[in-house]
């Protein structure tokens, strides 16, 4: 990846992250894996950093984070991301793999993402 790209990346990344100062913002639950946590990447400081957004960001009242336990292997099957949409459309989900993401609004496969989600919520 160039340098260009990278900055690319960043500057979409900051402006994703004032949609949470918006007037009215979007509800956001995040599951994490604990071991995301410990999981030392670039150093002992940008760990730090990062644990210190993480506590900063969910003092924003819409947004929520789960800590998941590790022996969740639910969890284990990939990042995704669910968005209930307004108005009446259907809800969309976002599945990651290692090659690429994959959008859809298929009623089976959100369906499947939803009760993927709440397995993990649920799990002590």
């Amino acid at each position: 990846m160039t340098s260009a790209e990278v900055e690319e990346r960043v500057q979409a990344r900051m402006h994703r992250k004032r949609i949470l100062d918006r007037d009215n913002p979007p509800l956001v639950l995040v599951l994490i894996d604990a071991g995301v946590l410990r999981r030392k990447v670039g150093g002992v400081e940008l760990m730090r950093d990062q644990l210190h957004y993480l506590l900063e960001v969910v003092q924003v009242p819409t947004v929520s984070l789960q800590v998941v336990s590790q022996d969740c292997l639910t969890g284990l099957m990939g990042a995704f991301t669910i968005a209930e949409l307004p108005g009446g459309q259907p809800d969309a989900i976002h599945a990651e793999s290692s090659a690429e993401g994959q959008v859809t609004t298929d009623l089976d496969t959100v369906t499947a993402m939803w009760n993927r989600y709440e397995a993990i919520r649920l799990l002590p």
